[in-house]
């Protein structure tokens, strides 16, 4: 019995080492590449072919087309496991492409400095990461001298503002490890507010509002409508789980296996009567 402990001990010592001595797929601290002086937010993924490193036979996007033009607001629906998490996964460079490119302005995303690429990005993800900070500090996290007065600013265009101000403690709340002691979306909003604090040129929401409830999810919707109206030139890419929150989009692409099997405006895939119709019906049920 003892053996067979000793042995499961050393196999698990050796998975994690092997796991630590594991090279990253991209170099975080590469200051290589580079940066484009007036990015417009021209996205294009050029027949990219990709699978995560682990799972080879698992191939996630197959000649993957798909051009976002300046300024657009795009979404992307499909089941779990099509391929529309992946997509953000790339544009942030947490992987490379397997084949094909994925260009920036007609620059491949692999020629670009990292942190220049990541700094044009604001992502919201499904499951926030806070900090065990003030909510004023998650907000402005990562900026320098940043005025408390566009902290209350982007708290504000997040919806989040009049319940900041109702704690005792304020903006000066501590929010908890991984914002322990915030609702799922009270985190999504300060996770929001923090992104629209930065001013970025693509805003990647990864089913950000789905913490929240259909009235607070409509509310946020607006606020980030409002947000591009403020600025036209930012490019909107949205993954969305209700299909009520995408109506307004240039573009709704419906992915399946790795492919856009549907494209169009909202009105345009509901008179198709195709998936995107079944799907509309279905979330109204």
């Amino acid at each position: 019995m003892m053996s067979r402990q000793i042995a499961a001990s050393f196999s698990a010592a050796e998975a994690f080492f092997n796991l630590f001595d594991r090279k990253p797929a991209i170099d975080n601290t590469s200051t290589q590449g580079q940066e484009l002086v007036d990015f417009r937010g021209e996205i294009k993924f050029d027949r990219v072919k990709f699978f995560y490193p682990t799972r080879p036979a698992s191939i996630i996007l197959n000649k993957f087309q798909l051009n976002i033009k300046p300024s657009q607001r795009v979404a992307l629906v499909g089941t779990s496991g099509c391929g529309k998490s992946t997509i953000i996964q790339l544009l942030e460079r947490f992987y490379d492409v397997t084949n094909g490119r994925l260009l920036l302005d007609g620059i491949d995303i692999r020629q670009l400095n990292l942190n220049w690429v990541r700094s044009h990005f604001g992502l919201v993800s499904q499951e926030p990461i806070l900090f065990d900070l003030t909510i004023a500090e998650n907000i402005a996290y990562g900026l320098e001298n940043v005025p408390m007065e566009d902290i209350i600013n982007a708290a504000s265009k997040a919806c989040i503002h009049q319940f900041i101000e109702q704690l005792p403690q304020g903006y000066e709340t501590k929010v908890g490890m991984k914002g322990s002691f915030m609702s799922g979306g009270e985190k999504q909003r300060i996770a929001i507010a923090r992104v629209l604090i930065r001013r970025p040129k693509v805003l990647l929401l990864d089913e950000a509002t789905s913490a929240m409830d259909s009235h607070n999810e409509q509310i946020i919707q607006e606020v980030l409508e409002q947000t591009q109206t403020e600025d036209p030139s930012r490019t909107l890419l949205i993954i969305a789980h209700r299909l009520s929150t995408i109506r307004s989009c240039d573009l709704i692409c419906v992915l399946d296996r790795g492919h856009i099997v549907e494209s169009g405006t909202h009105t345009e895939l509901i008179q198709r009567h195709g998936i995107y119709y079944k799907m509309h019906v279905q979330n109204n049920l």
